[in-house]
C-alpha cells in the first residue's frame, strides 16, 4: 500500500499492529500517549510522532488502538487532532466500543474526513501472525480502502454501515465470554474430582466440546499460563458496552455470569488473561488458592500482575 498509514495507541494491539504493517512495507507512522519499552521498539520500524497531530498529518488512513471510547474523544478531539487530519483520510477505529460511539465519531468529524468501525478478535497471536477477524463497518465507498489497509492484519469482513462492526464485536465477545465461562468451570468441576487437565481437553478434541476456545484457553489452563493476552478487564470493558447497548444485563444470563467471573479476576486476581475465569471459577468451588489441578500448574511464572494497562 502506497498510502502512509498512522497507527494511534501502541499497547499490547496496537505495538504489534504497527510490527505487522511495518513488516508488511507499509509506510507507518506511530504515536503513544505514554512512552515505554513497547513505544522504543515501535522505533525501530515504525516513524514515532511527537504528537497525535503530527502523526496524522501525512496519513491517508489513521487507525485508533485505543483503550475505550473516553481514549478516543480525547485524542480525537480534546487534543485538536481532527485538525490536523487531511481532509479525505480515513479514520478507523479497532477498538471496542458501543456502535452509537461510532456513530458519535461519524457525526462529529468534519465532513471531509471519513470514519470506519473495525474491531478485531485474535488477540495478540492474531496481529503478529496476521490471523485477525476483523468486523468491519464502513459506508460502501469506504470499503476498498479501508480492507486495502487492514488486509495484512487478517481476514476483513464487511458487516454494513458504521456501527455495524463494533455490533458484531460485541456479539462475539459475548459468545467467548460464555464459552470461556463453560470451559473454566467444566475444568475446575473436572479438577474437584480428580481428572486430570491435559487429559481431559485431549479427550474432548474432536468431539461437541471441541473449539477455538478449547484448543487456546483449554492449554492455557493445563500449563497454568495467564499471563494477559486477551485482558480480562478489557474483556469486562467489551461486556459492559454490550451491556450498555440493552441498558442492563438482565437479558443476557449466561453473559451475566461469565461478567461475574471477570470481575472476579480484575477485582481479586490483577491484570491477568481471561483464560483466569478458570480461577475464578475454582474459587468458587472451593478449592484453595496456590492448588494445582491434577498436574496442571495453576499460577504461571509469566503472570505479571503489576502491568499496567495503558495504551
Amino acid at each position: 500500500m502506497s498510502e502512509k498509514l498512522c497507527v494511534l495507541g501502541l499497547g499490547l494491539m496496537g505495538s504489534r499492529v504497527a510490527k505487522r504493517l511495518a513488516a508488511k512495507r507499509h509506510h507507518v507512522i506511530a504515536w503513544n500517549r505514554s512512552s515505554g519499552p513497547r513505544t522504543k521498539e515501535i522505533a525501530s520500524v515504525a516513524r514515532l510522532a511527537s504528537s497525535p497531530n503530527e502523526a496524522v498529518r501525512e496519513a491517508s488512513v489513521v487507525l485508533l488502538l485505543l483503550h475505550d471510547a473516553k481514549a478516543v474523544d480525547d485524542v480525537l478531539f480534546c487534543r485538536g487532532v481532527v485538525d490536523s487530519i487531511n481532509p479525505g483520510a480515513l479514520i478507523v477505529d479497532m477498538g471496542t466500543n458501543t456502535p452509537e460511539t461510532a456513530h458519535d465519531v461519524a457525526r462529529l468529524l468534519p465532513k471531509s474526513v471519513r470514519f470506519a468501525d473495525a474491531p478485531v478478535s485474535g488477540g495478540t497471536k492474531g496481529a503478529e501472525s496476521g490471523g485477525l477477524s476483523i468486523f468491519l463497518g464502513a459506508q460502501k465507498e469506504d470499503v476498498a480502502l479501508a480492507s486495502e489497509a487492514l488486509g495484512d492484519l487478517g481476514t476483513v469482513t464487511h458487516m454494513g454501515t458504521v456501527g455495524m462492526g463494533q455490533a458484531a464485536k460485541l456479539a462475539n465477545q459475548i459468545i467467548v465470554a460464555c464459552a470461556i465461562a463453560g470451559l473454566a468451570e467444566g475444568f475446575a468441576f473436572a479438577g474437584e474430582l480428580g481428572v486430570n487437565a491435559d487429559t481431559l481437553r485431549r479427550a474432548m478434541a474432536g468431539g461437541l466440546a471441541d473449539s477455538q476456545v478449547l484448543k487456546t484457553i483449554g492449554k492455557r489452563i493445563v500449563d497454568g499460563d495467564f499471563s494477559p493476552s486477551g485482558r480480562a478487564a478489557t474483556h469486562l470493558k467489551d461486556l459492559n458496552c454490550a451491556f450498555t447497548q440493552l441498558n442492563g444485563a438482565g437479558a443476557l444470563k449466561a453473559t451475566a455470569a461469565a461478567h461475574h467471573y471477570l470481575q472476579d479476576i480484575v477485582r481479586n486476581f490483577g491484570d491477568l488473561d481471561h483464560a483466569a475465569m478458570f480461577l475464578s471459577a475454582r474459587k468458587t468451588l472451593g478449592a484453595k488458592a496456590g492448588e494445582k489441578l491434577s498436574g496442571a500448574s495453576l499460577v504461571s511464572d509469566n503472570v505479571t500482575s503489576d502491568e499496567v494497562m495503558r495504551l
